[in-house]
């Protein structure tokens, strides 16, 4: 009887060290502190609506991407249930992207290009994702904003070019992936 109470009090003790704050995920305003660890959970299902393959196609190009949702990614002072991806982008029968297979080893680098999870605080509908075109840096200086359209299942994609790329003098857009997009849901 002693060695199962003392195995329930430990049981206990490691559950109040490992405690943790869940926030919901549209709750999340940025501000972490850094003595507990938050969980910015997706209570609501909030990211669900973003979930699958979503596609453009037209003459010239092909982009298609799918995101997936990572539960309980942990980020060192705090988890959060966020978005990532994987993409195929095709220009004149040329692919220029495809991150379909895996870039990196599990375990090393981010091996996606576009992930996140940043809901607008007065749409549900947009969410802001973090952007970088997969070369061998992975410095992610755009962000993706994403609009969820319910009346006709489509997605507004347009990226946003974080910092000012001069060329000559002139602002030019750094990206191959086109920022201004329209997809449709494939599954």
């Amino acid at each position: 009887m002693k060695k199962i109470i003392f195995i329930v009090l430990l049981l206990l003790i490691d559950n109040t060290i490992q405690a943790q704050e869940i926030i919901v995920l549209e709750n999340q305003r940025g501000n972490v502190n850094f003595e507990t660890k938050y969980y910015y959970k997706d209570v609501n299902g909030v990211l669900d609506k973003f979930l699958g393959t979503w596609r453009n196609q037209n003459s010239n190009e092909f982009f298609e991407i799918t995101f997936t949702k990572k539960i309980k990614y942990d980020q060192q002072n705090y988890f959060i249930d966020w978005l990532t991806s994987r993409y195929k982008y095709i220009k004149n029968g040329e692919v220029i992207f495809d991150t379909t297979p895996r870039l990196q080893p599990s375990g090393s680098a981010p091996d996606h290009n576009v992930f996140g999870a940043v809901i607008y605080a007065d749409d549900l509908n947009k969410i802001k994702l973090l952007y970088s075109e997969p070369t061998d840096e992975f410095d992610y200086d755009g962000v993706v904003h994403l609009t969820y359209n319910p009346n006709n299942d489509t997605l507004e994609w347009y990226i946003e070019v974080a910092l000012d790329v001069l060329d000559n003098g002139e602002l030019h857009y750094p990206y191959k992936v086109p920022y201004s997009l329209v997809l449709t849901k494939v599954n």
